[in-house]
């Protein structure tokens, strides 16, 4: 069987790579599903990512993170946490620009929460054009509150308007969009 093949652009730190990763690992023997779980978080910044490979978070994610998968999914040490290893092997931390270099492809899911914000409308469009690309026919997008796929038309539908999950169309071309970095916001280091 294929893969599941997850892209979190503008991934920071990790803490939404290692969410999905640990929900993925929560939901799979409820449905018997073997396939192996491939996640491609990627950023600009490199010394995000170097925290987010490390999965190393303070004690403070406590308050946010219940005991049950604090025990499930972490290592204590000392003064922080660290995410175990079968967690931190599904996800491959990349520096990669949605701009400017070719996308993942072939992909299940891609969450970009809170990304598109940042940008001017062209390169709003270029993002959810390559986003249509990245995704297969039946893939999913899930976006932040403000954001939405609806702009270039018809290249999603919206699943869960209020959650911001939008799947694929399958329609359209399948060659990769153009990639540009004009434009406000594609300079910003936000990609």
């Amino acid at each position: 069987a294929e893969p599941i093949r997850i892209w979190v652009p503008a991934c920071a730190t990790g803490e939404e790579a290692y969410s999905i990763a640990m929900l993925l690992a929560d939901e799979a023997p409820r449905h018997e599903d073997k396939r192996e779980i491939q996640i491609f978080a990627s950023d600009l910044d490199t010394n995000a990512l170097s925290i987010a490979r490390e999965g190393r978070y303070p004690t403070a994610i406590e308050t946010d993170v219940g005991a049950d998968r604090l025990k499930r999914f972490f290592n204590r040490a000392g003064d922080f946490y660290r995410i175990k290893r079968e967690i931190r092997d599904t996800i491959l931390f990349a520096n990669h620009s949605i701009l400017k270099d070719p996308p993942f492809s072939r992909l299940n899911l891609i969450s970009c929460r809170n990304l598109l914000i940042y940008l001017e409308r062209d390169l709003q469009h270029q993002v959810i054009n390559t986003f249509h690309y990245s995704l297969k026919a039946d893939g999913y997008l899930f976006l932040g509150s403000s954001e939405t796929a609806e702009s270039p038309a018809n290249l999603f539908t919206a699943i869960g308007r209020d959650a911001r999950v939008y799947q694929s169309t399958g329609v359209g071309s399948r060659e990769l969009p153009r990639l540009s970095m004009s434009g406000k916001g594609a300079d910003a280091g936000v990609v």
